[in-house]
Parts: structure tokens; sequence; C-alpha cells
């Protein structure tokens, strides 16, 4: 899979020179980069921090997929996680244990195509409204208390789930519902991974 993160590589400094003098290079783009297997497919997170907006990148398939942005009012305070569930007689996987531990989305959460168009409307907004919530919560969370809210721009490029084969591969993520609607146990497995992936993210570091 020709993977879209790609080790980064130090330059080395230029020569310096007592007769010019040269301004400082701007600070670099902070970057997060991680990948893991999800439903045995490798899945790589890409996020970046810019003064104005936060870039998140999930792919499957080494592409952006299409761009969302996901952009929340700074006044609107972010709702509280859901309390932690009670022990069920039934074990739940601890795959999906992350999906009783989410925060929800908030109400006023406004989203906003920004290139391409999924397949799947409903689901594609599905994974980005709860990936910009965990970023949101991450910024807030932080050890330092100059991040604001920024919008969160999130591109999402998804394999296929069972069937064998790519589908979209530049525009999002196929339908994967199951027949009497909602997800799929598949695609609720990799929806939790997903989630559990961008969850790993700690927040910008104190200069962005």
């Amino acid at each position: 899979m020709s993977a879209l993160l790609e080790e980064s590589h130090n330059v080395p400094p230029l020569a310096s020179s007592s007769t010019s003098s040269q301004p400082a290079p701007p600070p670099p783009i902070e970057s997060y980069q991680l990948r893991q297997v999800i439903c045995g497919i490798e899945t790589e997170l890409l996020v970046q921090t810019f003064d104005d907006r936060v870039l998140v990148v999930v792919t499957q398939n080494g592409k952006v997929g299409c761009l969302t942005q996901a952009s929340l009012p700074a006044q609107i305070p972010l709702p509280p996680p859901p309390p932690a569930p009670a022990p069920a007689s039934t074990p739940t996987p601890s795959s999906l244990h992350i999906l009783s531990i989410l925060p929800p989305p908030p109400a006023a959460l406004l989203l906003t195509p920004l290139l391409g168009s999924p397949p799947d409307t409903t689901l594609h907004d599905l994974y980005i409204s709860q990936i910009a919530t965990l970023v949101f919560f991450a910024l807030e969370s932080a050890s330092n208390n100059n991040n604001g809210r920024r919008p969160v721009v999130v591109g999402l490029s998804l394999k296929r789930i069972g069937g064998g084969g790519i589908a979209n591969q530049d525009n999002g993520i196929e339908d994967t519902e199951g027949e009497g609607g909602g997800l799929s146990d598949a695609e609720r497995a990799r929806y939790a991974g997903i989630m559990g992936l961008v969850s790993q993210w700690p927040g910008p570091g104190p200069s962005n």
C-alpha cells in the first residue's frame, strides 16, 4: 500500500555566514502520525495543527478522500461524556468498549463539505462528527489553554468491508449498512477501532 504518511527527514542546516543575516525559518507544522491495523486493514492517522485549523486524515488506502470541515462556535460548551455503563451480563468485546464512552457530537456541530462527495453521506457524517468531537476535547484538555476551538478539517478514505476490492477510494466510504438499517457488525467494529485510533492524539503542544 502506498502510504500517505512518510517518515520525516532532518534537513541539514545551511552554513552560517557572517556577511548575511537570514530570517529565522517559520516553525514547522506540528504533526502526529500513527498506524494501526483495524479489522485486518492497515489504517493511518495524520493530525496536523495549524494556527486556524486542525487537519485530520484517516486513510486505509493512502488517499486523502473527501474533505469536510467541522466547526463549533466557541461559546457552545462541549457536552459531557456519557457515564460509564453498568457491568453487563454479557461482556462487551474490548474493541467495542470505546463506543460506550465516546463523547457525543454536539447538536450545533456544523459540517461543511470542502472537496468530494461521499457515496454514503449519513455514514460519512457520522465518522466526521465523532472524529471532530474527539479533536475538540483534545484541544480543550491540552496542557496549555491557548489552543482555542479551531475548525477541524477531516479527510476520510476507507476500504470496502467484505466483498473484496476497494470502492470509491477517492471519495470516502461506501454504504455498508445492514439489511435492517444501522451499522453492520463489521462497520461497527471498524468505527470503534478508528475512534480508538483518533482518541490517542494527545492534543497540540504548548507552541500550538
